[in-house]
């Protein structure tokens, strides 16, 4: 299959590799608007891969050469990214062409959606987003070497609308035999295993991450008897959005077992401490890092959004976005994703559109 990848951090080359290795015509795209250019060598298509020197079918910074005569264009970039990529991409996507959002949800594809319904309403391409990336990816820039952890098992995945999903799986499961059809992208979204497990423990290690931010290991040291607690009560209102929504409910001890991150048969903060996919990764080093902005404004905002829109409270969730706010001084309630700027309006809308 061809297969456009669209950023060259360790999901994207990770993904490269990976697809590369199994067959697939893969090109890497890298914005020219990017904060940091790749590896050299990742430049010129060459990613060492579980040992071995691998070459990709072609590296490049023009979004026409990038997208043009690709099946599949999938992002490997963090959410809060997408919406500037979406733009770089839209002028030059083609009918019939498949966009999968590969990584945390936060119903980007409803956004693209839309941009595209303004910008090229001429053109039809499918679009979908799953819950969360389909790798764990370890990528070591100065060695341009990347490597899989693992492979997410039963990872949810939607099409925009979720009447395409079906279409959209029978070739996306050619790439990956993980992804399992959800009923729309709320329900990936409230599956983002993110929001849950980064903001709270981040934040209530606020002191050391300031003064020691290099020797601070979220999962194994972060979590604690005490920030457990917050990351169980996030969970259960997350829960309860699920329950009125009519979707699957699953604790996060149920949810990470099933998709492999945690060791089943202990507690909730053994299985974060002790993850062997997890508790070796350090971070974050600074407040101001993904694990907090992205997973305040494009996890917690949204789900306390839907939340809003099916009359369920979350004053844990406030509480984390609150002192977020306080800490970071910005107004993640207002700057946030909401289902207002998505376009949608309260639960009927919900129901409707998705």
């Amino acid at each position: 299959m061809k297969v456009s990848i669209v950023g060259a951090g360790n999901g994207g080359v990770v993904a490269a590799a990976d697809l590369t290795s199994r067959g697939h015509e893969v090109t890497l795209y890298h914005s020219l608007q990017a904060l940091k250019d790749p590896h050299e060598d990742i430049m010129q298509g060459k990613v060492n891969f579980k040992g071995e020197a691998l070459y990709f079918h072609k590296f490049t910074q023009d979004p026409l050469e990038a997208v043009e005569d690709a099946e599949v264009i999938m992002t490997c970039l963090p959410t809060h990214i997408l919406a500037q990529m979406f733009e770089e991409l839209i002028p030059y996507l083609e009918e019939g062409q498949m966009v999968f959002i590969n990584g945390a949800s936060a119903m980007n594809s409803m956004v693209l959606g839309n941009s595209l319904k303004e910008k090229r309403p001429d053109v039809s391409v499918l679009i979908g987003e799953s819950m969360s990336l389909t790798y764990a990816a370890r990528y070591d820039y100065e060695e341009n070497d990347a490597d899989i952890i693992l492979r997410s098992r039963h990872n949810l995945f939607s099409a925009y609308p979720s009447s395409d999903t079906e279409q959209m799986m029978e070739k996306l499961t050619i790439l990956y035999d993980t992804l399992v059809p959800a009923a729309n992208i709320i329900e990936t979204a409230l599956n983002n295993g993110n929001p849950e497990s980064h903001p709270a423990p981040s934040i209530l290690n606020t002191g050391f991450i300031d003064n020691h931010g290099d020797e601070f290991y979220l999962y194994r040291d972060g979590v604690t008897h005490h920030t457990v607690k917050v990351i169980e009560a996030i969970d259960g209102e997350r829960q309860k959005i699920c329950d009125a929504l009519g979707f699957e409910v699953l604790d996060k001890s149920a949810r990470s077992e099933r998709s492999t991150y945690f060791e089943p048969d202990k507690p909730l903060k053994e299985q974060y401490n002790e993850s062997p996919i997890l508790k070796d990764l350090v971070g974050p080093v600074t407040l101001n890092n993904r694990y907090v902005v992205e997973d305040v404004g494009y996890g917690l905002v949204l789900w306390k959004s839907i939340a809003e829109a099916v009359d369920v409270e979350t004053p844990s969730i406030d509480s984390i976005i609150h002192l977020t706010s306080l800490m970071l001084e910005v107004d993640f309630t207002r700057q946030g994703l909401t289902l207002e700027k998505v376009g949608l309006d309260g639960r009927q809308d919900l129901n409707r559109q998705v």
